[in-house]
């Protein structure tokens, strides 16, 4: 991607939701969201219990408590249908597709990390003094079974022996109380929650500008909100005057180009088969497109443009720390890539499923909790009157974040039901006093 205005991060904060979104050329490029009734999964320490091994599978399906976990292979010794495995979460779950996991986790530290049911040591390069690897692994040989692997981050290199011992033995110690988790059973549960938004993809503070706020405020100082609202759209018209059509099916998604609705297409092909590659990319990434992605490239005059749009999308997946493969065209002439699916796309995140338009009603019950902190000034006694779906959702699975809504105002917020409001439509109003 070109470079020029620093990345800025803007991290929003909300009873119930923690939302971040990455500008880059001061334009929208990134959405993550957190919600509190819906946590996190990936990169969680879940014990899980076994459902099913599947010799013929290669395969271990786990109980996730509300999710199911898919293990690719059979771990030694092989699991009991019944009982207990600690796994690490991959990649949510998302719809009907199981979240996929892993056995094969480490425990993470600051200075060093370790490998349960591994062996071996491995000292970061960075480490390079001969007395300072000999003083680690001689620490190593007397504090880590054999039967637990460690690796000794750069972090390491100048801290005190007595603090990278410490840290080891802590991580032996939560080991140990994991293992007692295992043998005791009972319900699935996590073991060790993962770690917050911002510490997962802490990659993103490298070299940006980062802004917090809370409650919506930063974002629509930003206009974020309306380009979600825009990415969200099937059609695009790109900063070049040609129109993209973005369908996302079950199957795969598809993307049609129209150089039709571009005058000069054909006076500058290239140039403009260049923008378009930028443009499409940006759009998956924004979008979390992911699995096979077809590319309907206009069969033009000038053939060559194809051809340079082609090289010019596997120059910027090559570049990207998203891994979009591009396989090249079909017989069909369409422009074939695939993506692996690391969580939910865009639409999955705000739309109901197999909606173009209808928001999920844990989006429209945050934004009310938003509104009713920031819209509520000057009325003594608010009530927000709302759907009935509204109402139950405050009342039901967004109760903790609508209990945090009354506190912060200081009194409890009364539901009023419109039968005639849409699911999404809600307003503030002053409660009347009889």
């Amino acid at each position: 991607m070109k470079q020029g205005l620093p990345k800025h991060i803007l991290i929003d904060k909300s009873p119930g939701e923690t939302r971040v979104a990455v500008l880059r050329e001061g334009r929208l490029s990134d959405v993550f969201v957190e919600r509190q009734h819906r946590p996190v999964l990936k990169g969680s320490l879940i014990l899980g219990k076994v459902q099913a091994v599947k010799k013929e599978l290669n395969a271990t399906f786990l109980d996730l408590g509300g999710a199911t976990g898919y293990l690719e292979g059979i771990p030694k010794p092989s699991p009991i249908e019944g009982g207990a495995l600690l796994v690490e979460v991959l990649s949510e779950p998302i719809d009907k597709k199981g979240a996929r996991v892993t056995a094969n986790f480490s425990l993470l530290g600051i200075m060093a990390d370790i490998t349960p049911n591994q062996t071996g040591y491995s000292i970061s390069r960075d480490i390079k003094a001969k007395g300072r690897r000999a003083s680690i692994r001689e620490l190593l040989s007397n504090v880590i079974p054999k039967d637990i692997g460690v690796f000794i981050k750069s972090n390491a290199n100048k801290c005190e022996l007595a603090e990278l011992e410490e840290e080891l033995r802590t991580l032996l110690v939560d080991w140990e109380r994991m293992q007692l988790d295992i043998v005791s059973g009972g319900q699935p549960k996590i073991v060790k929650p993962s770690a917050s938004l911002m510490e997962l993809r802490g990659d993103w503070r490298k070299n940006a500008i980062i802004s917090q706020g809370k409650d919506g405020i930063l974002f629509k100082k930003f206009n974020i909100d309306a380009q979600i609202s825009g990415a969200l759209e099937s059609v695009v018209e790109t900063q070049t005057g040609v129109v993209l059509t973005i369908e996302e099916m079950e199957a795969l998604t598809a993307i049609d180009i129209d150089l039709a609705s571009h005058k000069t297409a054909h006076s500058h092909p290239l140039k403009l088969a260049e923008a378009l590659a930028e443009e499409i990319f940006w759009q998956i990434r924004l979008r979390k497109l992911s699995g096979i992605i077809l590319i309907d490239y206009p069969r033009a005059k000038n053939l060559g443009a194809r051809d340079h749009f082609h090289s010019e999308i596997k120059r910027i997946a090559s570049q990207d720390e998203y891994k979009l493969v591009v396989h090249g065209w079909t017989r069909t002439g369409l422009l074939e890539l695939t993506k692996d699916r690391l969580g939910p796309s865009l639409r999955d995140m705000f739309l109901c499923k197999n909606s173009v338009s209808q928001f999920l009603i844990e989006v429209i019950a945050i934004e009310a909790c938003r509104t009713l902190i920031t819209g509520s000034d000057g009325i003594a006694i608010p009530q927000l009157v709302c759907s009935q779906a509204l109402k139950s959702a405050l009342l039901g699975p967004l109760r903790r974040t609508f209990d945090k809504v009354n506190k912060r105002l200081g009194l409890e917020v009364d539901l009023n039901v419109d039968l005639y409001l849409a699911h999404d439509e809600f307003y503030i109003q002053a409660k009347k006093i009889t």
